[in-house]
C-alpha cells in the first residue's frame, strides 16, 4: 500500500470517526433537550387546566352567591321563620324553583334552617351527603363531589342566609360538574395519546375519576381501587406533596410522562399525561434525520477524503519516483524544490547532495550524461 493511499484511508477515518462521534453527542444532548422541553411543556398544561378548574369552580361559588343576594329569598324565609305563613315558604319555592332553572349547572336547591332541617327543596338529587358549612357569613363552602345517574358528578356548595347581619338559614346548592368537560376533553398539545383527569378519593380505599377517560369507551366515571392505583395518581392527590413530572405507568398498563396538581379547595388531583411512546417520536426523527445526514456527509468525506490525501501525497510520491530513477543511473535529475514544507527541504537536501556527489565524482556524472 503506497503512501498515498494509506494517507487517503487514514483522512477519511479521521473524518468518519469525528462525524460519528460528534453525530451521537448531537443526538443525544438533543434528546435531553427534547425530553425537558415535553417535560417542562406537560408542568405547563397541567397549572394551565389547574387554573381553568379553579375558574369552574369559581363560578359556581358566583352562582351562589347570586342566588342567596336574592332579597325577596332571605325576606320570605324571615317571615316565614318568624310567623310560620305558608304562603312565605311557598314564595321561597318559587324564588329557588325560579333560580334553578335559569342556571343549567343548577341540579338542586334547598333551602335548610339554623337546624339543618329542610325548608325548601326544588331538584331531586338522590344521594347522600354532608352539610358543610362555611365559618364567614359571606363564604361558600365546599361540601362533596358524587357521582350522578348519567355518568358524569355532581358537587355541593353551601353558605349562610342573613338579613341585618343576623343568620336565618341555610343555602345548598348542587351543580352538575359537566363544564369538567370543558377542561379535560380539550386535548390541544396532547397529541394522540395525551389526555387530563381530575379524580378524588370517593372512600378510603377507592379513587373516583370524575371525568370520561380518552382511551376507555363509554362516558362511566371510572372507580380505582386505591391498592392499584399508579405513582402519579397518589402523588396528584397528596395535598403536602411537591407535584412534578414524573415517568410513570397510567391505568392502561403504558408508560407515560405526567405532571400532577393538587386542588385544595375541592380536594381533587389533576392528572396531565401522555404516553412515552409519542415523544418519544421526536428523538427518533431528529435520530432519522442525523443519520441522512451523516450518510450525506460520510461520501463527502470518502470523497473529499481521497482527493486530499492524493493532493498531498503527490510530492512525496513524485519524490519516490525520482529517487527510484536516479538509484537506476539517472543522476543529473533533479528534485522539484519550490515551497517551503517539508518536502521542499527534503527536495533541496536531495538536490544538494547529488550536487555533492556528482563534484566528487565527475567520470560517473559524465558517463551518465553521455548515457
Amino acid at each position: 500500500m503506497d503512501i498515498r493511499t494509506k494517507l487517503a484511508l487514514a483522512l477519511v477515518s479521521v473524518a468518519l470517526l469525528g462525524m460519528a462521534l460528534l453525530g451521537a453527542f448531537a443526538y443525544k444532548t438533543s434528546s435531553s433537550l427534547l425530553q425537558e422541553i415535553s417535560i417542562r411543556q406537560l408542568d405547563a398544561l397541567a397549572e394551565s387546566k389547574k387554573r381553568d378548574l379553579v375558574k369552574v369552580q369559581e363560578g359556581w361559588r358566583d352562582q351562589l352567591r347570586l342566588i342567596k343576594s336574592r332579597t325577596q329569598l332571605r325576606a320570605q324565609l324571615k317571615d316565614y321563620l318568624t310567623t310560620g305563613n305558608p304562603q312565605s315558604i311557598a314564595a321561597v319555592v318559587r324564588i329557588i324553583e325560579d333560580a334553578a332553572t335559569a342556571v343549567d349547572e343548577v341540579d338542586q336547591i334547598r333551602i335548610l334552617s339554623l337546624e339543618r332541617k329542610v325548608l325548601a327543596s326544588y331538584g331531586r338529587v338522590a344521594a347522600d351527603y354532608d352539610t358543610v358549612l362555611p365559618q364567614d357569613d359571606a363564604d361558600v363552602a365546599y361540601g362533596d363531589t358524587f357521582p350522578n345517574t348519567t355518568g358524569g358528578a355532581r358537587v355541593v356548595f353551601t353558605s349562610w342566609l342573613t338579613m341585618n347581619g343576623e343568620r336565618i338559614g341555610i343555602i345548598e346548592a348542587v351543580f352538575d360538574a359537566g363544564e369538567l368537560r370543558s377542561v379535560t376533553d380539550d386535548y390541544t398539545g396532547l397529541g394522540e395519546t395525551g389526555e387530563a383527569m381530575v379524580l378524588m378519593k370517593e372512600d378510603a380505599d377507592t379513587i373516583l375519576v370524575l371525568n370520561p377517560l380518552r382511551h376507555r369507551e363509554g362516558r362511566e366515571l371510572t372507580r380505582i381501587p386505591l391498592s392499584e392505583a399508579t405513582e402519579a395518581m397518589k402523588q396528584a392527590l397528596e395535598p403536602n406533596k411537591e407535584h412534578v413530572a414524573v415517568h410513570a405507568v397510567d391505568y392502561r398498563g403504558v408508560d407515560v410522562w405526567a405532571a400532577t396538581r393538587y386542588l385544595p379547595e375541592l380536594r381533587w388531583g389533576l392528572i396531565v399525561k401522555v404516553d412515552e411512546a409519542e415523544e418519544e417520536l421526536r428523538a427518533k426523527r431528529l435520530r432519522d434525520s442525523l443519520f441522512d445526514i451523516a450518510i450525506a456527509l460520510s461520501a463527502f468525506a470518502v470523497v473529499g477524503g481521497t482527493l486530499l490525501g492524493l493532493y498531498l501525497a503527490k510530492p512525496i510520491h513524485e519524490l519516490a519516483r525520482l529517487v527510484e530513477r536516479i538509484r537506476h543511473g539517472e543522476s543529473h535529475l533533479r528534485a522539484d524544490a519550490s515551497g517551503d514544507d517539508e518536502i521542499a527541504y527534503l527536495a533541496e537536501s536531495l538536490n544538494e547532495l547529488m550536487d555533492q556527489w556528482e563534484r566528487d565524482h565527475p567520470s560517473s556524472g559524465k558517463n551518465d550524461s553521455h548515457g
